[in-house]
């Protein structure tokens, strides 16, 4: 039987978990709490997902190429390498949010057109990123908005296999 898209996306999702839960258990706790999430799982469903809906280099270089403008990549430009604030810290993860949202957005429109960025859209709208750093469960939202930014690449991979299927069946 082939592998769906659907299946190398959630292997890349939990490799990524797995990686990171060990990296986070080598870590001091003052590290740790740089780290509450990560989306390398995310970041490389986005990659494959691209790369399978037949988007160009230059139209998957424009997917990522928002985050070379996040919070921490500025703080580094301006003040080189001092320490982070927390504020900061959560900073860059939630503008790396956005910029998946906007990401996985863009996919399920290549993938699905208007049906599926409905689908999508109500997927991230559930649980959008923290406005404030500061606010009393901010990490709790932040790994919430991850997690469905992982239900959203699930959903475009399972978009992109029934595409295959029909073409398969039309063919």
């Amino acid at each position: 039987m082939k592998r769906t898209h659907r299946d190398h996306v959630e292997e890349l999702l939990a490799a990524a978990a797995d990686d990171h839960a060990r990296l986070i258990a080598k870590l001091p706790d003052e590290l740790r709490a740089s780290l509450p999430v990560d989306a390398q799982g995310v970041t490389r469903a986005i990659d494959h997902l691209a790369i399978a809906a037949g988007l160009t280099d230059e139209e998957r270089r424009a997917l990522i190429r928002p985050h070379a403008v996040n919070p921490a990549v500025l703080h580094a430009r301006v003040f080189g390498p001092t320490p982070l604030t927390r504020e900061t810290v959560i900073a860059s993860f939630v503008e790396g949010a956005r910029v998946r949202a906007a990401a996985l957005t863009d996919l399920a429109d290549a993938v699905g057109g208007e049906p599926l960025v409905r689908e999508v859209r109500t997927v991230l709208a559930a649980d959008p990123p923290p406005v404030r750093a500061d606010a009393p469960d901010v990490l709790g939202a932040l790994r919430a908005t991850y997690s469905a930014h992982e239900r959203a690449a699930i959903l475009i991979a399972a978009g992109l296999d029934r595409l295959e299927r029909s073409e398969v069946r039309g063919a």
